[in-house]
Parts: C-alpha cells; sequence; structure tokens
C-alpha cells in the first residue's frame, strides 16, 4: 500500500487492485493531483469546498471515466444536479462507511454537514473533520487543526484508538514552519504509545 498527501485533507491510497482518492477539495494541491496516473474509487467524506469541489470532480471524471465517487446523500444530489456522468455509491467493495459526524461549527447559526468516515480496503481511515469516532483500521489519517476542534483532543483520539500510523491532515491553515512544529509535538505525544506519525508534507509517498 502507498498513501500519499496531496493536500490539506486529500490524501490518496495505492493499493495492488484499488486506488482511491479522498476528498480533493479546493485546498488540495491542484499540481499533485494532475500528476496521478489512475483512480478506481473517489471517496468524500462531506460536503465543504475544502473537501468536495463540483469542478475538480468534472476534471477527474474526464480524465478517469471509470471511476466511482463514493460519498453521502447531499454530496450525490450535489453530483446529480451538476449532471456528471459517475457512477455515485454510498460504499463499495472496498470502502466501508462509519459514524464520524463533523465536529459543531464556532460560527453563530451554522450546521454542521452530513459527514461520513470511510475506511479503505480494511488498511486506512479517513474520519472527515472528526473528533467524534471510535474506530479505525492500520493507518488513520487524522485532522488536528481547525476552527471546530482542539488539538489536545485530536491526540487523544490517537491514543485512545491505537492506530499503528498516523497521518496528519487538514493544515491548509499552518505555514511550512507551523507543520514542522506541530509535527514534533506529535510525535513527542505519539512515540510513547507506540504510534508513528508520518510526515505531513505533501507528495511523500508512504509505503506499508
Amino acid at each position: 500500500m502507498l498513501i500519499t498527501k496531496l493536500g490539506h485533507s486529500c490524501v490518496l491510497v495505492e493499493t495492488e487492485d484499488r486506488i482511491g482518492l479522498f476528498d480533493p477539495g479546493v485546498w488540495s494541491d491542484q499540481d499533485l493531483i494532475d500528476g496521478v496516473e489512475h483512480v478506481d474509487r473517489i471517496i468524500y467524506t462531506h460536503e465543504h469546498p475544502d473537501h468536495f469541489d463540483i469542478d475538480m470532480l468534472s476534471r477527474l471524471v474526464a480524465k478517469f471515466p471509470d471511476a466511482n465517487v463514493i460519498c453521502n446523500q447531499e454530496i450525490a444530489d450535489k453530483i446529480n444536479n451538476s449532471g456528471i456522468d459517475v457512477l455515485v455509491r454510498d460504499e463499495s467493495m472496498c470502502t466501508v462507511k462509519f459514524t464520524s459526524p463533523h465536529e459543531q461549527l464556532p460560527i453563530p447559526g451554522s450546521k454542521p454537514p452530513s459527514e461520513n468516515g470511510y475506511h479503505f480496503k480494511d488498511l486506512f481511515t479517513h474520519p472527515g473533520d472528526s473528533q467524534s469516532f471510535s474506530e479505525t483500521k492500520k493507518v488513520l489519517a487524522m485532522p488536528f487543526i481547525g476552527p471546530w476542534g482542539k488539538t489536545g483532543d485530536s491526540i487523544n483520539k490517537v491514543i485512545e484508538l491505537k492506530p499503528e500510523y498516523v497521518l496528519p491532515i487538514h493544515d491548509w491553515h499552518y505555514h511550512e514552519q507551523a507543520r514542522e512544529w506541530l509535527q514534533g509535538l506529535l510525535e513527542k505525544s505519539l512515540k510513547p504509545h507506540n504510534i508513528q506519525v508520518l510526515s505531513a508534507k505533501s507528495g511523500i509517498k508512504h509505503k506499508f
């Protein structure tokens, strides 16, 4: 399995028989996404534009016409209304959804969107913008930065679930020095629990 972060919360997961692309949104790295050579599944956790962008989906479907989309009903409705010709599913043989609610937003009058977390090939887990889920596979993509949560709560969630590896995501908000600081903080916090922190730098392939 190869796992490559493509900016913010976008992650490419490559296994022997399936390749999944998670949450390609407006804050993803477009150049890295353009370099992807094959995708079987495009998986969206929720409809916020930093995770789901209809124009980017249109480009991906044009490049990978045999790819399927895995998403919730709210996103499925947006895709169907857009006229994009792509097969949309709730889950498939390579993906399993799990309960992973979006955290409450710190904006008066705002409501969090519907959200699913997804496991991919029983190896990788993407919870979207959640700290309130209760399961993970070997590799967990975890948001540690967001206006809806505290970094310490995310660290505690990782310690609770004990994945073998954690990939920091949802970090468009941080400049490079801040990412380096977070990387050190996570390594110091999680090493005593035998959890290895993967580099959050985009474009690095992690092989398992």
